[in-house]
């Protein structure tokens, strides 16, 4: 049998195919660098080119009466830099004496004019600027003003602070420093050192572990510019190969100059410090040009771990790191002997004056302010854009807001081994609305920013309870939108309302079951009584309530279903804020805005494409005659406790609290200042808290301390209010026989006035009674006329008629001073214990009423 031998392929068909096999991988790797050079250089363009975004803190003006204590005044110097000197030489000096503050202030250009440096003087009488003079020629100024403070820098999507420099306004000794500590070979390697590669992996080997890196200064800014941190062949491949690319296309002096303003540097508060000309600012308080040898030894040796190393946070490692750096510097004859011994008897620079500890939630305003850039500005994305945004934000607020949440939360935590939860840490928001202007002056949208990035002041949807009952006695007291005569006088019933069948058997129920029979409106918006508000809501009719809380402000959707009248439905908390707001300033609305100026790249400035003009969006008179109720919630009602913690000044406001207790709020205001509190948990779990008891503590310890040193103005009322004594447990005028603790100095618009005596402290009979849409009684009628104020308002919605096939009941028994009430020193808040069934789908689960991250 022939045996099969098989044929071999000619030599030169293999040669064709090793050469194809050559040729395709050479085209594949030009191809790749190709693509890998475009990619780097153009990146690397548009990086170096690229100006940071940079958001301010607007300036702070210096005149008399500001209040700004001496030592908030320091600190504000310490964080701009300013040094303390004997004597005032140069812009950025200041001296203390114990009665007045030195200081040569800087010059700064602003889209408001340009301020010229000048020495001043500021005298002091207590916690507010007495005087401001010149030091010139001693004349009072009424222009002086420290330039705006950076919050932060945007170029990538971290938040970040830097100030971009050339490499000749860098020292060389720092240059030296770095170099000599990171790659003591950067002017001769091709962006990898081969030599530094062997030496490294010997010291490896003789360690036993990685002791030492062999990454040049171009690999490093390599992988800041376009890679991850991950440790991986095939990273450290494609870094070397984009390293030898940039060497190659660009000069040493433009490669340092990039990595010098691109290195990472440790933390201001939640942001990043990038860049030796930020690091300079914020460590040593000077430019980058004006740093020691010791400074740019310091600097240098935080390169490796600027956490670590930080001379505020570990002063003992840093002050050995700097040993380190200076003495490769003397081995590689950077300085001479006596430089070094020198530098290394220079102390480590102080940790700035009394650092505001609170300022790290500046992230939680900031993403307020880049919410306006796209809604008001139409920039998206401000990321390398070099625009210049002035915000309203009041860094002692800030600071204050901060720190009292973080406290009051704790302290809620401590008091109950319920709310302390590890995984799922109790939660709360401040938000400070400096009224008459409608700009934001501080918000903190949760405890930590560093571990949650979750904004609950903006981006959390949470049932706001008993807030909305503002919204519906407001509405009560238009006709033209209620088609109802009603006035803070007006008696409601208090019953609790029976299942009613065109809404499946629905039936609110009042706080702890607690009825209290026959009150007046105010009784019930003081005590947020459920039943007597769903009584009005309903007469006054669902869709006008709705039409009432959009024209106030909020934005978020509202089904029309009697649950919302219980505030069953989720609204972010800077819309509670603004609709708030808005009855603060008697019905003018004015959108909420962090936002004061912006500028580009060139100081131009940008105009929004809207800008937001006050609107009169209710009768001041209906607003007027509602804050002038609320003003009551404190006084008397769910919010009392309020003037037990320390707060007297003229307020009105609203405590709210969801069913089942998971929410607890309270937004309560004077003319000139807001602020809202909320309480809970991410996870839309119970905290078994009222608004009075989880946020009004924390409200007032924070309106406690803002409002210091302000005077106490009131509410001024509106043309066509007058004011009269009333009983206010009858609603009728009040009498010599009436108790001087239910005596309340009412508000009506004129014409509305009660003209019947209180019933229950005079032999007159009350007048007969008006019926709801159920029969029951609601109101006794003490007016006996109808106002009418359309001014400026929508055609009226008419609301269900009301049967008349019912008898009319008896009117109900003058009452006696015996009735239950609750106490004026320990009120008892209403919640919204019960809802519709789930078929009406009128109260989300509870997996819907919040947005955790």
């Amino acid at each position: 049998m022939a045996t099969f031998t098989p044929r071999l392929p000619r030599r030169r068909t293999v040669f064709q195919v090793i050469s194809i096999t050559v040729v395709a991988i050479l085209v594949a790797f030009c191809l790749l660098a190709l693509y890998v050079y475009r990619q780097s250089v153009g990146k690397f363009e548009i990086r170096r080119l690229s100006l940071p975004t940079r958001v301010y803190a607007d300036l702070t003006p210096l005149r008399a009466g500001l209040i700004l204590s001496r030592d908030d005044l320091l600190e504000k110097l310490d964080r701009l830099g300013y040094r303390s000197a004997p004597a005032l030489t140069q812009p950025g000096d200041y001296t203390l004496s114990p009665q007045q503050i030195d200081i040569y202030t800087r010059k700064f250009e602003h889209p408001s004019g340009q301020y010229e440096a000048q020495p001043i003087r500021i005298s002091y009488s207590g916690a507010a600027i007495d005087s401001v003079v010149s030091l010139r020629d001693s004349r009072p100024l009424d222009k002086a003003a420290l330039e705006p403070e950076l919050l932060t820098s945007i170029l990538s999507e971290q938040l970040e602070n830097r100030r971009p420099v050339t490499l000749d306004q860098v020292p060389q000794h720092l240059q030296d420093a770095v170099i000599v500590t990171e790659d003591v070979r950067f002017w001769h390697h091709p962006g990898v050192d081969p030599i530094g590669m062997i030496r490294a992996g010997f010291r490896n080997l003789r360690a036993g572990g990685v002791s030492e890196g062999a990454s040049t200064l171009t690999q490093q800014l390599v992988k800041n510019y376009y890679l991850t941190p991950e440790r991986t062949l095939r990273r450290k491949l494609v870094e070397a190969f984009m390293a030898i690319i940039l060497d190659a296309k660009y000069s040493k002096r433009e490669i340092l100059e990039a990595y010098l303003n691109d290195i990472y540097l440790g933390r201001n508060r939640s942001i990043s410090i990038i860049g030796v000309g930020e690091a300079s600012q914020f460590y040593f308080g000077k430019p980058i040009s004006e740093i020691s040898v010791p400074e740019a030894a310091l600097l240098a040796g935080m390169i490796r771990s600027p956490n670590n190393y930080s001379p505020f946070t570990r002063p003992d490692l840093a002050m050995q790191r700097r040993g380190t750096v200076l003495q490769l510097m003397l081995n590689n004859g950077k300085i001479d002997e006596a430089t070094y011994e020198k530098a290394m008897r220079t102390a480590l620079p102080r940790k700035p004056f009394r650092q505001k500890t609170g300022l790290t939630s500046i992230p939680y305003y900031v993403d307020r302010v880049l919410q306006e850039m796209a809604r008001d500005y139409g920039v998206k994305d401000v990321k390398g854009r070099g625009l210049q945004i002035y915000t309203a934000i009041d860094l002692n607020a800030q600071d204050t807001a901060a720190k009292i949440l973080e406290a009051g939360l704790a302290a809620l935590e401590k008091s109950s081994r319920f709310l302390r939860r590890r995984d799922n840490p109790l939660q709360g928001v401040i938000m400070h609305i400096d009224v008459p202007s409608g700009e934001i002056h501080a918000l903190v949208g949760g405890r930590n920013y560093d571990l949650n990035q979750f904004n609950r002041a903006l981006q959390s949807k949470r049932q706001i309870g008993s807030l909305v009952k503002p919204f519906v006695y407001l509405t009560a007291f238009e006709p033209s939108l209620s088609q109802q005569n009603i006035t803070p006088a007006t008696l409601v019933s208090d019953e609790r309302l029976p299942p009613m069948k065109q809404y499946r058997n629905w039936s609110p129920r009042n706080y702890e079951d607690r009825y209290h029979g026959t009150v007046t409106v105010r009784e019930a918006l003081e005590q947020s009584m459920n039943s007597a508000s769903v009584r009005i809501g309903l007469a006054c009719g669902i869709p006008s309530i709705i039409r009432a809380a959009h024209t106030l402000g909020v934005v978020a959707g509202i089904d029309d279903n009697p649950a919302m009248l219980l505030g069953a439905f989720g609204v972010p908390p800077i819309e509670m804020a603004d609709a708030y707001s808005t009855i603060a300033r008697i019905g003018n609305r004015l959108p909420l805005r962090t936002i004061r100026f912006v500028t580009d790249d060139r100081g131009r400035a940008v105009a929004a494409a809207d800008p937001a003009q006050p609107v009169q969006v209710f009768p001041a008179r209906d607003v007027y005659i509602l804050l002038n109720v609320m003003k009551g919630v404190l006084d008397r009602g769910t919010a009392a406790s309020a003037h037990a913690l320390g707060f007297r000044r003229n307020a009105a406001g609203k405590t709210g609290t969801t069913n089942d207790k998971r929410d607890a709020w309270f937004i309560g205001f004077t003319p000139s200042t807001l602020a809202l509190t909320w309480v809970g948990f991410d996870d839309n779990a119970p905290i078994g808290l009222s608004g009075s008891e989880g946020a009004v503590p924390i409200w007032t310890r924070y309106m406690v301390a803002e409002t210091a040193g302000q005077p106490n103005t009131d509410f001024a009322p509106p043309a066509g209010v007058s004011f009269i004594d009333v009983d206010e447990t009858s609603g009728g005028l009040a009498t010599p026989m009436c108790p001087r603790s239910a005596i309340v100095h009412e508000a009506f618009k004129e014409g509305t006035e009660p003209t019947i005596p209180c019933p229950l402290h005079s032999p007159q009979a009350p007048p007969a009674a008006l019926l709801d849409q159920f029969g029951n009684p609601i109101a006794l009628d003490t007016t006996g006329n109808i106002p009418t104020d359309t001014i400026g308002l929508p055609p009226p919605i008419t609301p269900a008629p009301i049967p008349t096939t019912q008898p009319v009941p008896p009117p109900p028994a003058p009452r006696t001073e015996t009735r239950e009430r609750p106490a004026p020193t320990a009120p008892q808040p209403s919640t919204n214990t019960s809802a519709p069934p789930e078929s009406t789908n009128t109260s989300p689960p509870a997996t819907t009423t919040s947005n955790p991250p």
